[in-house]
């Protein structure tokens, strides 16, 4: 009785488990099952906000070839980034800065602004009118930037470089060898550039051009030859700030050596007469067997004269200071306006100049160097550029109107040069004519003298 129990309570249980995995019963369709809902396209990304940048700039006039190079940078810019459209605005060199002044008054103007090195960028930094770029650039682009000590105060990079600017004293070999001189051997001391010029003068060739009308030419004699005493560019930041005077001796010795070179008939006769880019040309007309240059204009020469036509040596020496033996650099470069509604959108556009490619055909279409370490060194291949490459990378040394307030460059250096021409004033009273420039701008500029100070230390 127990196993049939068992047995049939074993059957019962086999039962309900095949009934419980066998499928349910479907009910019979009461109506056509709907059709599956369409599937809808992924919605469009929304389009990037439409992104307007205005640039100032200059460069053409020093750099020739420049203008081509910014076009197809916009170019490919905007190609890359539709949503940007870009408006540079080639600027004049007398109106570059009084334009910026005006803009930076009004708060309106350009995003992005072309300025020269040091206090050149700095004081529109100190006026409030450009912005520090430390947190728009990653610290690894900013190590491949070649020279942007100058835009840097306040522990803060008020600037991005573009490209170097250097000033050798460039020369006509053939000039040279027609006056008995050896271009192979060009003069070293002070002395041996004063018998050069008595040798040039013999043969009806004005040894060295230049043209001080407008003023800036007078600025570079400043950076070139006061230099030579000095062995660093501090010195010039503490006589501005007081620390010292332009009166001590080796501060007036410039103006001295200046006045030599006047006395020794080593300038053209007309150099008050003539502006500073008619005293270049007149080197480039064979007229002239000197000239302190500036190496950005190397290439646009040799495509007038020819490369066999020039050569370049440092500036001879009179003097024995830390300062004498460089070759004088500068970057000139861009800063970020602080009324400028897209600084990140800026900050992209000048670190797409610094790429390689970008890089490499600024030199290709200018024959100047960029600011920044990526450039293809193998492209340079012309002798004279090689030796000028070397100087940047081994002697450089600073601009000094990049390290003085811009009021004592116009109405010092500027003024200064053209009086020591017509003969009016001594070295010693243009000496005294700089300490009172200076002290009339710490009177009237005291916020810029305390950024000044901190700046000096």
């Amino acid at each position: 009785m127990k196993i049939t129990f068992r047995i049939l309570a074993a059957s019962l249980l086999l039962s309900l488990l095949i009934a419980s995995c066998a499928p349910a019963a479907q009910p019979a369709p009461t109506e056509e099952p709907s059709a599956p809902e369409a599937t809808q396209p992924p919605e469009e990304p929304a389009a990037a906000e439409p992104v307007k940048l205005t640039v100032w700039w200059w460069g053409e006039q020093e750099a020739p070839g420049a203008q081509k190079w910014m076009d197809e940078t916009i170019a490919k810019y905007q190609a890359d980034h539709p949503n940007v459209e870009i408006e540079a605005v080639l600027q004049g060199t007398d109106t570059l800065i009084p334009a910026f002044k005006s803009a930076a008054a009004a708060k309106e103007g350009p995003d992005i602004q072309y300025f020269w090195g040091g206090v050149w960028t700095l004081e529109d930094a100190w006026a409030g009118s450009i912005i520090p770029l430390d947190d728009l650039i990653p610290e690894e682009e900013w190590s491949h930037y070649i020279n942007n000590f100058e835009r840097t105060w306040d522990g803060k990079r008020w600037g991005v470089p573009w490209y170097l600017s250097g000033n050798p004293m460039v020369f006509n070999p053939d000039l040279f060898t027609q006056a008995g001189l050896d271009p192979q051997n060009p003069p070293k001391t002070w002395d041996e550039l004063k018998d050069a010029c008595t040798k040039l003068n013999a043969i009806g060739v004005v040894p060295i051009s230049g043209g001080l009308k407008d003023g800036w030419f007078g600025g570079w004699l400043f950076s070139i030859l006061a230099r030579q005493p000095h062995d660093s560019e501090k010195a010039f930041m503490d006589a501005s700030v007081g620390t010292a005077k332009f009166t001590d001796p080796e501060f007036v010795e410039w103006w001295s050596r200046l006045n030599e070179l006047k006395e020794a008939g080593c300038w053209n006769e007309d150099i008050n007469s003539l502006n500073y880019q008619d005293g270049q040309d007149l080197f480039v007309q064979g007229k002239a067997a000197m000239i302190f240059g500036n190496d950005t204009f190397l290439k646009g020469w040799a495509d007038t004269i020819g490369w066999d036509k020039m050569d370049a040596m440092l500036v001879p020496k009179y003097a024995s200071g830390g300062l004498a033996d460089d070759y004088i650099v500068t970057a000139q470069g861009w800063g970020i306006t602080s009324w400028s509604e897209h600084p990140q959108e800026a900050a992209d556009f000048l670190k797409f100049m610094h790429t390689q490619e970008r890089l490499n055909a600024f030199y290709q279409d200018t024959g100047v160097f960029p600011a920044d370490n990526r450039l293809d060194t193998s492209l340079i291949s012309q002798p004279l550029l090689q030796k000028i490459f070397e100087w940047d990378s081994s002697i450089a040394g600073p601009n000094l109107e990049n390290f003085i307030p811009s009021m004592l460059d116009a109405q010092s250096n500027f003024a200064g040069t053209q009086l020591l021409f017509t003969g009016d004033n001594t070295p010693d009273e243009l000496a005294q004519m700089a300490e009172d420039v200076i002290t009339k701008w710490r009177e009237q500029n005291p916020e810029q003298l305390k950024n000044f100070e901190s700046w000096a230390k």
